[in-house]
């Protein structure tokens, strides 16, 4: 599990052309050392993003909006929208092209959404699946606090 998480980060630094100096990068988004901290907008102003991750982003929404109107989801439906969400981040890393500090808050708001993407694939109970699902659907939604 800690090897596909590994991978998955590192594909997405590759695909999305990550910069290795992060000195650039926004304090309040990524700090120097690279640790991650609270996002946080840039400067008072939301970070910018392309047309591509914007649409990507809109169909992880629209994967999410589905998925809330069942109103007894299995624990299988939980699993399934792991996949279904997984296969909607891996189409937005194929397809990233940002880069600078920009692109860099995008990694960090996508943390928590790779994380629980892959807790929602491998869940054991519905009650730990709605817990997931309900962090992964803020997380989403907060993206147009943040990027424009």
């Amino acid at each position: 599990m800690k090897n596909y998480i590994l991978i998955l980060f590192g594909s997405l630094l590759f695909a999305c052309n990550q910069s290795s100096n992060k000195k650039e990068t926004d304090e309040h988004a990524v700090h120097e050392n690279g640790a991650s901290s609270e996002l946080t907008l840039n400067n008072g102003a939301k970070w910018k993003a392309d047309s591509i991750t914007n649409h990507n982003v809109v169909d992880l929404k629209t994967i999410a909006d589905n998925f809330r109107i069942k109103p007894f989801p299995s624990l299988n439906e939980y699993q399934i929208l792991g996949n279904d969400l997984n296969d909607g981040l891996n189409k937005m890393l194929r397809e990233c092209k940002m880069s600078g500090p920009d692109h860099d808050a995008l990694h960090h708001w996508l943390e928590p959404v790779i994380k629980g993407t892959n807790e929602l694939k491998n869940v054991t109970d519905t009650s730990a699946g709605r817990s997931v699902f309900k962090s992964i659907d803020k997380q989403i939604d907060d993206y147009h606090n943040y990027f424009e």
